[in-house]
């Protein structure tokens, strides 16, 4: 698999098939911030004080800061296949 920081890799695990979340198509990222719509945002589960069960690449969420700010989180591919790279960015929504 190619490793590619700025880029949400599409859910190839059998586990994601039970995982809601917005197409990743629709998220540009960045060095710094995803942008997307408040429509993918609120699709997104929050997972603000811990982190969603199930590991595979692919699987995004939320998560809320003290301050009010959204990060995006998810997880990536990683050189070791069998081990998935942590990502964040802030969220900043698009108009």
């Amino acid at each position: 698999m190619k490793i590619t920081p700025n880029v949400i890799p599409m859910i190839i695990d059998p586990l994601g098939k039970a995982w809601n979340q917005p197409d990743y198509k629709g998220i540009i990222i960045d060095d710094d911030n995803a942008t997307m719509s408040e429509d993918d945002l609120n699709k997104l589960a929050e997972y603000s004080h811990s982190k969603p069960s199930g590991v595979y690449a692919g699987k995004m969420w939320k998560r809320k800061l003290r301050d009010g700010r959204w990060i995006l989180c998810w997880y990536g591919y990683h050189e070791n296949p069998d081990l998935c790279s942590n990502n964040e960015r802030w969220v900043v929504l698009s108009k």
